[in-house]
């Protein structure tokens, strides 16, 4: 092995380690009984990794420093320990789905703040809310959470996060206002239901992703709302690779928002707008 890559990968793993160490000092806020000298040297190691920036840490929103590092952490530790699996959805670890899931329900925060300038998608959040891909219900919880009057169908096929939903739904408040169900997209009811409806494209080839709009507009209101969501292709050129890697692995296809855009509009939804944000990509219509 030569020296030059000795040293970049040492580089690196001191990188991973100084990430982990924020993460536990992060979570040290929360914790019961800690080892003092343990504790100590966390605090300092975060210190050392952050500089100045390590004040803001005991201020700042830990749920959301944890959640970008915890979502870090698993998704490279799953590359890692399996880079040669097929593409779809395979995720089983309890662990790692309940991470993914508090990250995801950020993308309910962002729809709400959506509709914040828009009065005909905020109307829309006190009708019934349709959340595709349920996962551990972590969307569902946060928008029973944000909208008290909305009721809220998940849905979801694979059964490690739906028995993990069923058990976050339950230990809620809000168990009465989210029904979950083992139900495909494709097979979602043409029943005129729905005045909100999420849709992580990302988890999805091309061919399930437009027969779930066209299954989603047959279900919709007059008047309901698409949000449909794709992986955000950076132009730093590692994040577009890390960002194609996401969306391969996960079971996507459509990378690029206008043909998602040009789905939507053939389902027959008007005012179709696309939000870039580093993350996620929000493309969101209204039916006409």
């Amino acid at each position: 092995m030569s020296e030059a890559l000795m040293r970049e990968v040492q580089h690196l793993t001191r990188a991973a380690r100084m990430l982990a160490v924020v993460g536990a000092a992060a979570k040290l806020r929360s914790a019961g009984k800690v080892d003092a000298a343990i504790q100590e040297q966390i605090e300092r190691g975060a210190r050392m990794v952050l500089g100045d920036a390590a004040a803001d840490l005991q201020m700042s929103d830990g749920a959301t420093i944890l959640t970008m590092i915890g979502m870090a952490l698993a998704e490279a530790g799953e590359l890692f320990r399996d880079p040669a699996r097929t593409a779809g959805w395979q995720v089983q670890a309890p662990e790692l789905l309940q991470v993914m899931g508090r990250a995801s329900s950020h993308a309910f925060d962002r729809i709400f703040a959506l509709a914040e300038t828009r009065p005909l998608l905020r109307d829309a959040l006190a009708g019934t809310f349709l959340d595709v891909g349920t996962g551990v219900g972590g969307i569902a919880l946060r928008a029973a959470d944000a909208c008290p009057e909305l009721r809220i169908d998940a849905i979801d096929i694979w059964e490690p996060a739906l028995r993990l939903a069923a058990e976050n739904i339950a230990a809620s408040l809000h168990a009465d206002r989210i029904r979950l169900r083992n139900l495909d997209v494709t097979a979602l009811e043409p029943e005129l239901r729905y005045t909100l409806a999420w849709l992580p494209t990302m988890f999805m080839n091309r061919a399930v992703v437009e027969a779930a709009t066209a299954r989603i507009a047959a279900a919709t209101r007059s008047g309901g709302w698409l949000v449909a969501a794709l992986y955000t292709t950076p132009d730093d050129p590692f994040g577009g690779i890390m960002a194609s890697l996401r969306t391969l692995r996960g079971g996507g296809e459509i990378t690029d928002p206008m043909e998602l855009r040009e789905l939507l509009r053939a389902d027959g939804y008007v005012d179709v707008e696309v939000e870039v944000a580093p993350l996620a990509t929000f493309v969101f219509g209204r039916r006409g």
